[in-house]
């Protein structure tokens, strides 16, 4: 992602390194330092703690959760299908496993395609698993977590970044209806906002219509998901995070095999213990992006690409 990359060599060059091209249209170039080996890096970095990590540990969400689970790490129930060894029956006895609401996701999705969310009950999910299947050939359906969301972006042991991120959302005026707030929303949004069957009930959940006036300075959110595309924001919360879910995230790291990984997480709030609260790991993404820790909505901008290149500069050998 280009963002990421201008980041990078911004960052580089702040540090007193040179940029040396190496595959410009594959986003791959050499950093140097004096008196340092030179580093090969992508527009997306990526550090194993061993080389024979395979990428598939944390680009597929299956592999991912098996992990998790594997080393009784908090994360929501989550069943798997796969196309080639699909079963109808078993299919059914999977699903009937669950508690509903449930999302059901392509299982190597990511940018939020091939995602299904309240999906509310048994043969709801079948249909789904039944149609959808065959295109994306394998998928997870996870029970349902509610609560905030947070991204907290994990180097070796310890979090360099970690953002709250707010579902889309518009505030009353007094006078709009709500229709009328979301369509100037959207106008600079990159994606709009469906005004499908999941975003009656969001609403409806609040008390309101398309129709509704909405009072002045109140919040009413459109999505209950984060998505930054439909307008969703960003807050620094690096400060906040507990102790003890930093240790449980760098336990999840060490489980992918990864020194660089961004995790999903869901709690009611990153500052409170996760023995107090509910708390469950959703994702692990061992190719982070790195820019949205760059000027948040709300809060300071983090330089996470500093603190990942000095740790890259400090284990590699001179």
């Amino acid at each position: 992602m280009q963002k990421n990359l201008s980041l990078i060599k911004k960052t580089v060059l702040e540090m007193g390194g040179s940029i040396e091209e190496f595959i410009p249209e594959r986003g791959c170039f050499y950093i140097n330092f004096p008196g340092k080996k030179r580093i090969l890096i992508e527009n997306k970095i990526s550090l194993s703690r061993q080389s024979s990590v395979s990428r598939q540990l944390t680009r597929c969400k299956d592999i991912t959760y098996k992990l998790l689970q594997t080393h009784n790490l908090p994360t929501p129930h989550t069943e798997c299908f796969y196309k080639k060894t699909y079963k109808r029956e078993i299919a059914q006895q999977k699903l009937n496993t669950l508690s509903y609401p449930i999302i059901i996701k392509d299982a190597q999705g990511s940018h939020s395609k091939g995602i299904f969310p309240f999906v509310k009950n048994p043969d709801e999910a079948f249909l789904l698993i039944e149609k959808e299947l065959p295109r994306y050939r394998s998928m997870i359906a996870q029970e349902m977590i509610y609560g905030k969301e947070y991204r907290l972006l994990f180097l070796d042991t310890k979090v360099i970044g970690a953002l709250e991120m707010i579902p889309p959302y518009v505030m009353g005026n007094g006078a709009s209806t709500l229709q009328e707030l979301i369509k100037e929303k959207q106008k600079t949004t990159e994606k709009k906002t469906l005004f499908d069957t999941v975003f009656t009930k969001i609403i409806t959940d609040q008390d309101y219509t398309l129709e509704s006036i909405i009072p002045k300075d109140i919040i009413v959110h459109i999505k209950r998901s984060s998505s930054l595309a439909e307008g969703g924001e960003t807050r620094n919360v690096t400060s906040k995070v507990h102790k003890e879910i930093e240790k449980i995230c760098a336990l999840a790291s060490k489980a992918v095999g990864k020194s660089l990984v961004g995790i999903d997480v869901i709690c009611d709030d990153i500052s409170q213990s996760p023995d107090q609260e509910t708390f469950s790991i959703l994702e692990i993404n061992g190719k982070p992006d790195l820019y949205i820790h760059y000027n948040p909505h709300h809060g300071q901008t983090r330089n996470v690409i500093r603190d990942i290149i000095e740790y890259m500069i400090e284990n590699r050998e001179t």
